[in-house]
């Protein structure tokens, strides 16, 4: 009902009118040459001048001008191609404008709010318009843009949440401990965006857990997304712009009749269709290497005592449908078990701790203006379930947006977007109440696959005391079930963005404008834990933060020569930085009195007041900057633009108290990029080379450091906060005497070249953009461990010269371009190569990040001096691909096992032992580097660090990422309207994806369908004799080579002989057909050797169809009766399937725990989602 109710109040304002102003001098009409409709809002200007005129709602212009009979009129419009008709004494000057099929003449949002034409760019960009963003239907915008923008590479971030920010890294990760995301600008304004920094690999932050800014804002409201990659099209922005710059303009009011009205409605809903990782449904409960070889265990005990998670048991086959304990229904109130029933496979168990999502989207704009001002005032609603059970996000947000004249001189514009989000229970990346981690994990690890995870939803607690039943294995199922669904935190975010502007039009060749913008952000959290679980908590918590941006720019614009010089040049002075941010907490203290009850008061014990309830966030930071913009352009053929920007950084100033501090905290950007459109220089014929553009630039950009750095760690301080009275909290410095002092930090400074071209074939119907580029970002500011000799465990440093080049193609083609069908074919390919070319003459490595659930693997991502960016490594004790480990006949370099894994007998899987007396189930280990290492002390290293340590298993970027897509436009005979359908491709080749849960906990346990191969002749197993005598099919062959050369043993009592032999230098497949030894069961197989590192490590190739559309355009005739100026329906279906997936054991490729790109960790979390919706836009 309120939505009705707001509709009926929008639709009511239609009764409000547009006014229009205009004196004539020389006037005329402009219509589109497509429908003949007038056009409104087409800029007619003086060639040469800054006076014009905008076209009205009538399509209708007026320029009065004393001089504007000997002058040349210029119309551009948005999609048309401009045109430049002389006046030469006319008094009405009528225009048809034709479609742009070249688009050579649109405009693109440059940086700090400037726009130039296409043509006119020397460096890549790409820009996507509003309504493909909205046919997507994501909270964030930067997910809209996956697989549509060369270069830019695009994670989910790990939780796979309603909330969670993915990351967005563009032409490579520039920096080795610092957010290599680019900067958010709408409208001017930049947004705050949290992307885990590197090393936290394994941590919840705001960004995989809340999301940032962005989730709060109504996509609705874009008019268009432009990428701005590199640092010549960033370097205006100083030290924010050095990882390249997403740049959002909304909408804004219209010169038209009346007010116009816009609704627009979705409902999305997912559909979750498989787990993490696949998951096999043919073997039940029992554990590894125990003789389940066929059959049941005749005594085995099936009830409560005889609970096993692993799934090595008896296939359900076999059983033929003889009844046994439902073992997992034990946790009755009565403590007695269930009767004999038949065993079932539960496959689709893993979905109790998911559930299928579900939003709903609606926004209403109004729309209106005259030559005198523009407007527009849009309200949204978003409410939507994520895919954890308790998991919902709410939104409601306004943006209001006004230009207008205040004479002939000033003109001023004033926007204000407010947005009020709450978010329930947010998708987590590891253990906790609602960690997707731990969903996988009780769904996948904790739980057999015959377990009944649904009966435990509905079973997991008394349902009068709600105490958690169960303390055995499966209590840890119970308790997440209870974490889920009695353990709840809100958080209700506030965001108030406000920008003004005033403008001053001095003269025909001069003008100037000052924008003042604020960006305030409130959070405040709500946690209630019922006590069912533990002790019971209540909690609140909240923060404010700020940060401000003010711009004054003087810009002028003049030809000369015959109009064919012209010069335009602007001067900007920006001062921006981020206010003061504070926080609180309370928490009630060792749980609560009477469980439920949510109040302070219900405290068992006193709440402590001081330093646990409020407290200081250090990010106060302020830059300066001043810049200079020089454009020149010949004929509209050749371009330069020249710039410099100086910014002083106020996170490179040294506290008073450190006077040794040099203050490298001024920094000065320059600038240079050209283009040349040849194809107008040698008027080249359009059927052959409609367009042809070359481009170059130069340019470099610096960026500072966290708040506070030159004290604490730089200057050897540490800056906190202490209390004073009334628990208010002051900022005070101690000595740090663990950190040693470095009075020098400079900022980090990024050089970047970049070549490209831009040609169009046949009047537009093929299309190709080249760009190659190189980057190269030195002094890295990272904080190393110092030795041990100078009395502190680490330093503060400039080091490092990480360098990223590459290539990106973009394609676009029409096969078909006629009245009825037009189709259009885009796609894009980049490929990025980062390397390290230097580092610090103290260090010949740094660790970017470890992999850290439980130490076991000792993998990590590093940065080796001399090699690729970002190297996957792994400690060699648990490593058996490093070199060292593989067989090598020294003797014979043609022995067919060399380069073949090596092998050790690890001991007996059981106590079973065969009539000679030889036992009929061994277990068997790789050989690892670190055994042969510690062995014979060896001394090999790997790029000239981390010697004797570590093993190079692969590296994060991918050899290349592409999207592909088509677009199929249909109109319908007889006015009856137009069908469109579009879909979409993308995808990545290589990279590696480290692994860790699945290759360590999954696989061990028998749960995934990997695990099938060897269990049975169906799935290749070999033939082996069992502990009753009988022969199985249920062995595998290693295809390795047995050794002792890291001291494991390789005798064994002889299968057939019962004598003592030794294999080493046999292959596996030898010693079997010698007889020495048989087939290793298949369970003891994955048990055993489930946590080699190399199992961890996959490639991250993969092919996604990422999306298809169908929509329908009613025609006119059929709208026009009820006021509808447009109306259409669509449907849309996203993350549909991967054509291609190449990760270990099919996991989600989308899974990565990480929002950084230097932590590509994927911990089989996220399940494989479906996502499909239906939307309406209706304008009036």
């Amino acid at each position: 009902m309120k939505k009705i109710r707001l509709l009926t109040l929008l639709v009511l304002g239609l009764l409000i009118g547009g006014t229009a102003y205009a004196q004539n001098r020389v006037s005329g009409v402009v219509k589109s040459s497509e429908d003949g409709q007038p056009l409104a809002g087409v800029v007619v200007q003086i060639k040469g001048t800054n006076i014009g005129a905008l076209t009205g709602a009538d399509g209708a212009y007026t320029i009065n001008n004393a001089s504007v009979a000997n002058s040349t009129l210029v119309f551009s419009f948005a999609g048309m191609a401009r045109q430049e008709i002389p006046v030469a004494g006319k008094t009405t000057i009528n225009v048809t404008m034709q479609p742009d099929a070249l688009q050579t003449e649109a405009v693109t949002v440059t940086a700090l709010g400037g726009r130039k034409q296409n043509r006119a760019l020397g460096y890549a960009t790409t820009t996507v318009q509003g309504d493909e963003l909205a046919r997507t239907n994501t909270v964030s915008p930067a997910n809209a843009l996956q697989g549509k923008v060369a270069g830019v590479q695009i994670a989910s971030g790990g939780s796979g949440g309603i909330t969670t920010a993915p990351t967005v890294t563009i032409r490579g990760s520039k920096s080795l401990n610092k957010n290599n995301s680019p900067i958010y600008v709408i409208d001017g304004i930049i947004m705050e965006y949290e992307q885990q920094a590197a090393g936290n690999n394994f941590r919840n932050t705001d960004a995989t857990m809340y999301g940032n800014q962005l989730k709060n804002l109504n996509p609705d409201d874009y008019e268009s997304i432009t990428v701005l990659k590199g640092a010549a099209a960033t370097s205006l922005y100083g030290a924010r712009g050095a990882n390249g710059a997403i740049v959002i303009t909304t909408k804004g009011g219209k010169i038209r009749k009346g007010i116009g009205v816009e609704v627009n409605y979705t409902h999305e809903w997912g559909s979750i269709y498989d787990f993490a990782t696949p998951l096999q449904n043919e073997y039940m409960m029992g554990a590894p290497g125990n003789g389940y070889e066929g059959g049941v265990i005749e005594g085995q005990d099936y009830t409560r005592n005889g609970y096993t998670a692993s799934s090595f048991g008896p296939s359900v086959a076999s059983l033929n449908g003889r009844p046994l304990y439902q073992f997992y229904k034990y946790y009755e109130p009565d403590g007695i078990d269930n009767p004999l029933e038949p065993v079932t496979i539960n496959p689709d168990s893993w979905k109790a701790f998911y559930q299928n999502t579900q939003y709903d989207n609606v926004s209403v704009a109004l729309t209106g203006g005259s030559e005198k001002a523009t407007f527009r005032l849009s309200y949204g609603y978003m409410d939507g379930d994520g895919n954890m059970p308790n998991n919902s996000f709410s939104r409601h947000s306004i943006n209001f947006n006004t230009n207008g004249k205040i004479n002939d001189v000033f003109s001023t514009n004033l926007s204000v977007q407010y947005s009020n989000s709450d978010t329930k229970n947010p998708n987590s990346t590891i253990g906790g109440a609602w960690g997707s981690v731990t969903a996988m994990l009780v769904g996948g690890y904790y739980a057999n696959r015959n377990t009944d995870l649904q009966w435990y939803k509905d079973h997991y607690v008394d349902p009068v005391t709600r105490k958690t039943y169960g303390t055995a294995s499966l209590s840890t199922v119970n308790s997440r079930l209870n974490e889920l669904y009695d353990y709840n935190t809100n958080r209700n975010e506030q965001t108030l963005i406000t920008q003004l502007g005033l403008s001053a039009q001095f003269t025909d060749w001069l003008d100037a404008n000052v924008s003042l913008s604020y960006n305030n952000w409130q959070i405040f959290s709500e946690t209630k834990n019922a006590g069912y679980l533990a002790q019971g908590k209540y909690a609140i918590s909240g923060s404010t933060s700020g940060s401000y941006d003010g711009i004054a720019q003087l810009h002028s614009n003049n030809r000369f020569i015959d109009d064919n010089l012209e010069l335009d040049i602007r001067l900007l002075a920006e001062i921006y930085g981020n206010t003061r941010s504070t926080s609180y907490s309370k928490s009630t203290n060792g749980g609560l009195i009477t469980p439920g009850l949510f109040s302070f008061s219900n405290s068992k014990n006193a709440i402590t007041i001081g330093a646990g309830e409020t407290g200081y966030t250090q990010r106060n930071n302020m830059t300066v900057g001043l810049a200079g913009v020089i454009n020149l352009s010949w004929k509209d053929q050749v371009y330069l633009e020249v710039t410099g920007r100086n910014d002083w950084l106020s996170t490179l100033l040294y506290p008073t108290w450190l006077p040794y501090g040099q203050d490298n905290y001024s920094v000065f950007y320059p600038s240079v990029n050209a283009s040349w459109v040849f194809s107008d220089t040698f008027q080249i014929d359009p059927s052959i080379l409609s367009f042809g553009k070359l481009r170059a630039s130069w340019a470099q950009v610096g960026k500072g450091t966290d708040p506070y750095a030159t004290a604490n760690g730089g200057g050897g301080y540490t800056v906190s906060s202490i209390f004073g009275p009334q628990n208010t909290n002051i900022l005070s410095a101690s000595p740090n005497f663990s950190t040693l002092p470095n009075f020098d930090l400079k900022p980090e400074l990024q050089t970047s070249i970049e070549f490209g071209a831009d040609l169009r074939f046949l009047n537009g119907r093929l299309g190709v953009d080249v760009a190659y580029y190189k980057t190269n970002t030195r002094n890295q500011i990272l904080s190393l461990a110092a030795v041990t000799e100078s009395g502190v465990s680490s330093q503060l440093i400039n080091a490092g010269n990480i360098q990223n080049q590459g290539w990106e193609i973009q394609l676009d083609a029409t096969p078909i371009r006629t009245r009825t069908v037009n189709w259009t074919i885009s796609a894009n390919w980049a490929r990025n190569r980062g390397k390290i070319k230097e580092l610090h003459p103290e260090i010949d490595y740094y660790a970017i990040s470890t992999y850290s659930w439980d130490g076991s693997s000792g993998l990590q991502v590093t940065a080796f001096e001399n090699g690729p960016f970002g190297v996957v490594t792994a400690g060699n004790g648990y490593s058996y691909m490093n070199p060292t480990a593989i067989y090598n006949n020294a003797n014979d370099p043609n022995d067919p096992n060399n380069g073949k894994k090596m092998l050790y007998i690890a001991g007996m899987a059981d106590s079973n032992k065969n009539a000679v007396g030889a036992p009929t189930n061994l277990a068997y280990y790789y050989v690892s580097a670190g055994s042969i290492q510690g062995y014979y002390g060896d001394e090999a290293s790997y790029w000239g660090g981390a010697k004797n340590t570590t093993t190079i298993l692969g590296h994060v970027e991918p050899n290349f990422t592409y999207g592909i897509n088509t677009s199929v436009q249909v109109n319908l005979p007889n006015n009856s309207g137009s069908f469109d359908f579009y879909a979409q491709i993308d995808g990545r080749s290589g990279g590696s994806v480290i692994q860790p849960i699945k290759a360590n906990y999954i696989d061990p346990m028998g749960g995934t369908e990997q695990t099938l191969y060897g269990r049975d002749a169906e799935h290749g197993g070999v033939a082996r004799v069992n502990y009753k005598g009988e022969t199985v099919y249920n062995g595998i062959i290693p295809d390795a080579v047995f050794s002792n050369i890291g001291g494991g043993s390789t005798k064994v009592t002889s299968f057939t002989t019962g004598q003592e032999v030794d294999l080493n230098g046999l292959t596996f497949a030898q010693a079997v057909e010698a007889g020495h030894i048989q087939p290793v069961l298949a369970s003891t197989w994955y048990y055993y050797n489930g946590g080699n590192a190399e199992d961890q490590v996959s490639k991250g190739t993969y092919m996604a169809l990422r999306e298809i559309t169908l929509g329908y355009n009613f025609p006119e005739k059929w709208i026009k009766h009820v006021g509808l100026q447009s109306a259409r329906l669509s449907f849309t279906a996203r993350n549909l399937c991967y054509i291609i997936n190449k990760m270990n054991g099919g996991a989600n490729p989308d899974s990565f725990i990480s929002n950084n790109a230097l932590t590509p960790y994927d911990y089989s979390t996220t399940p494989f989602m479906r996502n499909f919706s239906f939307s309406l836009n209706l304008r009036f």
